[in-house]
């Protein structure tokens, strides 16, 4: 599945290593390649509550 929405600050921090590579990201909806599915599912959670609280961790990131 390709990606709809930007990379937030949260997918970022759940792989940091990786942060200036768009491509590592793009073919994952939350997440990237460094994750397990399992993951990117808690990730996808996490994210959706933070949109929710308006976390800022749900923003774009740079």
């Amino acid at each position: 599945m390709a990606r709809t929405e930007p990379i937030t600050r949260l997918e970022v921090a759940a792989c940091p290593t990786h942060r200036m590579d768009v491509k590592h990201y793009s073919p994952y909806e939350v997440g990237c390649a460094c994750l397990s599915e399992e993951r990117r599912e808690a990730l996808a959670t996490r994210l959706a509550a933070a949109r929710a609280e308006g976390n800022p961790l749900a923003e774009m990131a740079e």
